[in-house]
């Protein structure tokens, strides 16, 4: 919209910005403001400057003439008659809202007003609590400075508790906002063979990352008991399920301790992480056999992944596989004849596109059915997830697990050492421990978390709270996000009798009070649920298990 009664120099075409919108309601005041304004509605555009001057005249409504209107708005607010637009708004609620441009009517010489029928619209109102709630997310400032230089984020205290959902951006768990997270890490260059960025929680600058590839490869956990390791590991196998698709990412859980009783305050440690498609095996610390079977499985599948790569790492083999899978080579004429007489006689069946039934018409196989076929890829990162590691490295007297937990921690050894080579990473939780320290998993874990003993009293932190130390010496601060926690689910109490004073009876009535009754489904089973419907959507197969 712009005024062309009056000839103006054309305005910058690329105006670098920052954009500047004045807002006058009604009479700015004084001849010099007036002035003043004016000429910021005439001659701010060049500047980047735009003027939104409001007025109230009398109500108005649709088959209201416009010029008396425009009239009414222009004596209450003289800056009105140099805008080059005009909204108008009429009807009951002044809803109803009518655009027109400004320009002088019956010649060069007529006066200014608006032309045309405009444009008809409804104006989208909202509450003055909604609006509130708005300008208060738009309240954090940023410093002054070039207009090229990124803006540092504003720093937050942090909160008591975190739900981890929340800092995923998943508030609402569904089978699409996971295949989109999914297809945004397939188109990822940079994480080439599987994303592993894992959410550890709520920080003073948003959500806190541990990305295993970038940062890695091993990350390791410590603290007391009590300040919330298993739920840490929990919400670190719940991000990387959520950042990718199980058939690029396989996860393996291993509980220290074993036996019931093991793992958080519910008794059921990492078990309950089962539930997430892209866990393949689960160990319990308390059987030998089955101890020493998964070491044996573990050492397998490094050496498998070493001769595959060969001298190659783990990124550089698929960067060359990425790159190989664009090159296609010309099908020659006589390739193509060979295909067609094999597809004819029926000893292709099933291994292209197309399906040759007996009779003269070709059928296009349904896109599941294509999708099926796929191979999954032969080499995806590797998430080891180890809780209580100290319980491994050293064994309590009488038990079960004691006599066989020498040969997985030479495994998990094995995986700090030469993990970062082969696409596989180290997580582990492990509580006071001197000779946990001298491990190589310890040695060799570029991020640790550190958490804060718990502290008793209603203003206290929940479990959880700690800090990220990287390689590079940063330490970040932050509240870890529960992921087992209840959707509270509440039911009334019985109809109370209170008293009613005479000086209370316009209040509106106060709310019943509620009650929790703790037996809804935690947000862990509902993404596992989201996870498993959006894994069996894309048709991804899951990773083979050690066991």
């Amino acid at each position: 919209w712009a005024r062309d009664d009056t000839p103006l120099p054309d305005p910058e075409p690329d105006f670098p910005g920052p954009y500047t919108v004045l807002v006058v309601d009604g009479d700015p005041g004084g001849a010099d403001l007036r002035e003043a304004v004016a000429r910021l509605a005439l001659e701010g555009p060049r500047a980047g400057i735009h003027v939104v001057c409001l007025a109230e005249t009398a109500a108005a409504s649709p088959a209201s003439p416009v010029t008396e209107t425009y009239e009414a708005a222009c004596s209450v607010s003289p800056t009105f008659r140099q805008c080059g637009a005009v909204a108008l708004l009429s009807g009951d609620v002044a809803t109803a809202l009518r655009l027109m441009r400004v320009a002088r009517v019956g010649g060069a010489s007529g006066p200014v007003g608006p032309v045309g029928h405009g444009t008809i619209a409804t104006v989208d109102a909202v509450s003055p609590a909604w609006a509130e709630r708005f300008a208060r997310a738009l309240a954090p400032l940023r410093t002054d400075g070039a207009t090229s230089e990124r803006q540092p984020r504003v720093s937050a205290p942090l909160p008591q508790a975190a739900r981890l959902l929340d800092e995923l951006g998943l508030a609402r768990a569904t089978p699409a906002s996971l295949m989109a997270r999914w297809a945004d890490a397939a188109d990822d260059t940079e994480a080439l063979g599987g994303r592993v960025r894992a959410v550890l929680g709520a920080g003073p600058r948003g959500p806190v990352c541990a990305d295993l590839a970038a940062q890695g490869p091993h990350l390791l956990i410590e603290g007391p008991p009590g300040s919330g390791r298993t739920e840490l590991l929990r919400a670190v196998v719940a991000s990387l399920a959520a950042a990718e698709r199980p058939d690029r990412l396989g996860i393996v859980l291993v509980d220290g301790r074993g036996g019931p009783g093991a793992g958080g305050g519910s008794g059921e440690g990492l078990r309950l992480c089962t539930d997430v498609p892209h866990v393949t095996t689960y160990l319990t610390a308390h059987d030998p056999v089955r101890m020493r079977e998964f070491a044996q499985s573990l050492s397998a599948e490094l050496k498998r992944r070493a001769e595959l790569l060969g001298r190659s790492d783990f990124a550089e083999w698929h960067t060359g596989r990425e790159l190989s899978g664009r090159m296609v080579a010309q099908r020659t004429a006589t390739a193509r004849g060979g295909a067609q007489a094999e597809a004819g006689a029926g000893t292709a069946a099933g291994a292209g596109d197309l399906d040759s039934p007996p009779s003269s018409t070709m059928r296009l196989r349904p896109r599941a059915a294509r999708r099926q076929t796929e191979a999954a890829p032969p080499l995806p990162r590797l998430v080891v997830v180890v809780d209580d590691l100290d319980a491994l490295v050293s064994p309590a007297l009488g038990s079960t697990g004691r006599p066989a937990a020498g040969s997985v921690m030479r495994a998990l050894e094995a995986v700090a050492r030469e993990g970062e080579r082969l696409g596989v990473h180290l997580v582990a939780a492990t509580g006071p421990c001197a000779r946990t320290a001298e491990t190589e998993p310890a040695r060799r874990a570029t991020l640790r978390v550190t958490l804060d003993a718990p502290a008793p009293g209603p203003d206290e932190p929940a479990p959880g709270r700690g800090r990220l130390a990287c390689a590079d010496g940063r330490v970040t601060p932050f509240q870890g996000g529960r992921v087992t926690g209840r959707i509270p689910r509440t039911a009334t109490l019985r109809p109370t009798v209170v008293p009613l004073e005479w000086h209370r009876m316009g209040d509106p009535p106060a709310r019943r009070p509620v009650r929790e009754l703790g037996n809804g489904p935690t947000d862990l089973a509902l993404l596992a649920s989201a996870l498993e419907r959006a894994a069996r959507e894309v048709a991804a197969a899951q990773v083979p298990s050690l066991l």
